[in-house]
């Protein structure tokens, strides 16, 4: 486990220390700039508590965790600065200390939630339901985008390739994201729908990329012959290229899907974990929050809640069923 540590010697405050993960082993590919807003997000909910106290209590440390492989496209020494930047710019604003914790592990972060040491998560989807329990999570928050909070998962191919639908993928080429495992599973189901098989039977070649834009525009040039995307991407890039949306067509879609979510560790103090989401939420209203939010083409944010995660539940056990279904394992 990789550190970073930051502590300046202030005055006291309640004990109201927080931690953003920042995970990308599941559906959502976040970029290092996802990690940093979600991050930051934490340093304007906190700064209300910045206020002094006549009781003296021992400092707090604001825990900031981010998994590593989010940003497998990015040199850890990048990721390095990045962080530094944003605890340094914590204690000066917010004047508490705080470190910075680079995991390489589901497993130790896991670990480090259920003891304790960490108490609020930020990850894809599919991360909080297979590697969390959910009766040990309460509601956080959510990025609103473009209007609404979920994105829906497409299928994408070119107008050349010769498929109507997507019993006509067989011995395609596909290409999907990196560490997006939600996507994988995705791609299994429809698979298994359709043809009784996992995806990598059925495909003659199945790749993966770092960035959705790259993807997008290699199907465009027919240098594959699916894709598997999110519609915002998908909208952004024909928006920037309506040739793009002429000569592609979708054909599978899941929708209702978030993009990243956060939430709080159910033991962590009701009154705080109220204050933190009231603060989000109002981030919106004020020059500093909108630039922040502007930044990341957020319009807002809002209340998380466990029932963000039943399409991705569902997909789950649709999965479940039909590799019991086949016999497969």
């Amino acid at each position: 486990m990789l550190g970073l540590r930051s502590e300046n010697l202030i005055s006291p405050k309640p004990d109201l220390s927080i931690v953003c993960i920042a995970s990308k082993n599941g559906m959502i590919s976040l970029s290092l700039k996802a990690a940093i807003f979600w991050f930051s997000i934490l340093v304007f909910c906190i700064l209300p508590y910045s206020h002094a106290t006549d009781k003296i209590v021992p400092l707090p440390v604001f825990h900031a965790g981010f998994y590593i492989n989010a940003f497998s496209d990015i040199a850890i020494e990048d990721i390095e600065v990045a962080l530094r930047f944003w605890t340094e710019k914590l204690a000066d604003q917010a004047n508490y200390p705080s470190d910075t914790t680079v995991y390489e592990s589901l497993d130790k972060m896991r670990t480090d939630f259920y003891q304790g040491k960490i108490n609020f998560i930020v990850a894809p989807p599919l991360v909080f339901v297979n590697e969390f329990d959910l009766t040990q999570l309460t509601d956080g928050y959510k990025s609103l985008m473009h209007g609404t909070a979920f994105d829906t998962l497409i299928a994408v191919t070119h107008n050349q390739s010769g498929i109507q639908d997507f019993s006509d993928v067989k011995n395609k080429q596909l290409l999907m994201l990196e560490h997006d495992e939600l996507m994988h599973m995705y791609l299994d189901v429809l698979t298994l729908e359709h043809f009784g098989k996992q995806s990598k039977q059925v495909f003659a070649k199945i790749r993966r990329s770092a960035k959705s834009s790259k993807m997008i525009y290699k199907l465009f040039f027919k240098k594959t012959d699916v894709i598997l995307v999110y519609l915002q991407d998908y909208r952004l890039a024909t928006e920037l290229n309506p040739q793009i949306k002429h000569q592609t067509h979708i054909i599978a879609e899941l929708a209702s899907i978030p993009r990243g979510l956060a939430f709080f560790h159910i033991r962590t103090d009701s009154q705080l974990r109220q204050d933190a989401i009231e603060e989000a939420e109002k981030l919106h209203t004020y020059p500093k929050g909108q630039q922040l939010l502007n930044l990341f083409q957020a319009d807002r944010m809002i209340r998380s809640s466990l029932s963000d995660l039943d399409t991705t539940r569902q997909l789950k056990q649709r999965y479940q069923q039909l590799l019991k279904q086949y016999s497969l394992p």
